[in-house]
């Protein structure tokens, strides 16, 4: 039991080392091609300085795209490692099977699937504002900014010309309809803020004109009027980010606004289906990777390994891609595309496995 120990620990940290190490690499790698790419970008008022801060605070989110492949391909060389030092072929002599060894190095993979959780969650939305901010000379609060925006609460229709996340509004309409969208009320304000306290809007030099069954109109004029609106500020703030970019916190609570009050866009539910299928899509390129050195390529080079992980990596990433932004325009629900490509990998990398044993 003490020997079986030892051995699952030097597995895990031979194979931890190497998914670091190709994480430190391909960042490494990311953020030179990046930068070289915004060189070209270059203009009076934004210079290689500026180019340098962007593709730094753009890092975590580089560094979360290229995790599942890290993944496989330090797995690849992990176990690639251990086999051109005969230490697999000596376990299996001792009776370690193929499966627990494949199970210490998924185990060694859970470090990265912490590290794309707390990127996702926490660094990738506060970093990638930081980056848009020093591109588009405008304060993290400017971004927050919304212009012309319209959105629907029941048989409630609003315009906003302004808003912010700090609850600020200008130039308000809101059109109000009964069952059989017969207009019941038109409000306009200049302005409106929003109180914490609350949780309703304080509109002020509002102008609202009620129609009467009769179809006459009677206008009503104040000074401050509460309004309660399913609108908050920190919703007015994720309309202006790229859904990627949200956390899944952030998500979960915006899909579940649109849902009561308007209707989910698919580019969210597509970009919260994309950060619950990651730790499946990493385990699932480590299961395939463990599949390369038992099964049909445990004869072939390190090299010649590496090219056919880094193919299948890139094969796996833009069919994963090219499918999720398909399910953008089909009416299957954007999870199908997300999990079919991981189940495939999964299943490949099963049989080879079943094969090699």
């Amino acid at each position: 039991m003490f020997a079986r120990r030892l051995v699952a620990k030097h597995v895990t940290k031979t194979s931890t080392l190497a998914m670091l190490g190709a994480t430190a690499i391909l960042t490494l790698l990311q953020f030179l091609f990046t930068y070289l790419a915004e060189l070209s970008e270059l203009k009076s008022d934004y210079n290689a300085w500026q180019a340098v801060q962007y593709v730094f605070w753009n890092t975590p989110y580089y560094l979360y795209q290229i995790l599942p492949i890290s993944a496989l391909i330090g797995s690849v060389i992990g176990l690639g490692t251990l086999a051109s030092n005969s230490e697999l072929i000596v376990m299996r002599s001792v009776g370690i099977s193929l499966w627990r060894i494949v199970g210490w190095v998924v185990r060694s993979a859970m470090l990265l699937v912490i590290l794309a959780f707390a990127l996702s969650q926490w660094a990738i939305p506060y970093s990638s504002e930081k980056a848009d901010s020093i591109k588009k000379h405008q304060s993290v609060a400017a971004l927050g900014e919304v212009k012309g925006y319209w959105t629907r609460e029941g048989q409630r229709f609003i315009y906003i010309n302004y808003a912010n996340s700090q609850g600020v509004l200008r130039n308000i309409q809101v059109l109000d309809f009964d069952a059989n969208y017969r207009l019941k009320s038109v409000l306009n304000a200049e302005q409106g803020q929003y109180s914490s306290s609350t949780r309703q809007w304080d509109l002020k030099q509002s102008q609202q004109m009620q129609v009467q069954p009769n179809g006459d109109a009677h206008l009503i004029e104040s000074a401050q009027l509460p309004l309660t609106l399913a609108l908050q500020p920190k919703y007015v703030h994720m309309v202006t980010i790229d859904p990627e970019e949200l956390a899944p916190s952030q998500l979960v609570s915006f899909i579940n606004y649109l849902s009561v009050y308007s209707q989910v866009p698919k580019t969210y539910q597509l970009a919260f289906w994309k950060k619950v299928g990651m730790p499946f899509s990493l385990i699932a390129l480590v299961v395939i990777a463990c599949s390369f050195i038992f099964g049909p390529l445990r004869q072939q080079s390190m090299g010649f390994r590496l090219v056919i992980a880094l193919f299948i990596g890139l094969g796996f990433y833009y069919m994963q891609d090219f499918l999720g932004y398909a399910s953008l325009v089909y009416s299957p629900s954007p999870a199908w595309f997300v999990f079919v490509p991981i189940i495939l990998i999964f299943i490949a990398g099963g049989y080879l496995l079943n094969r090699a044993k």
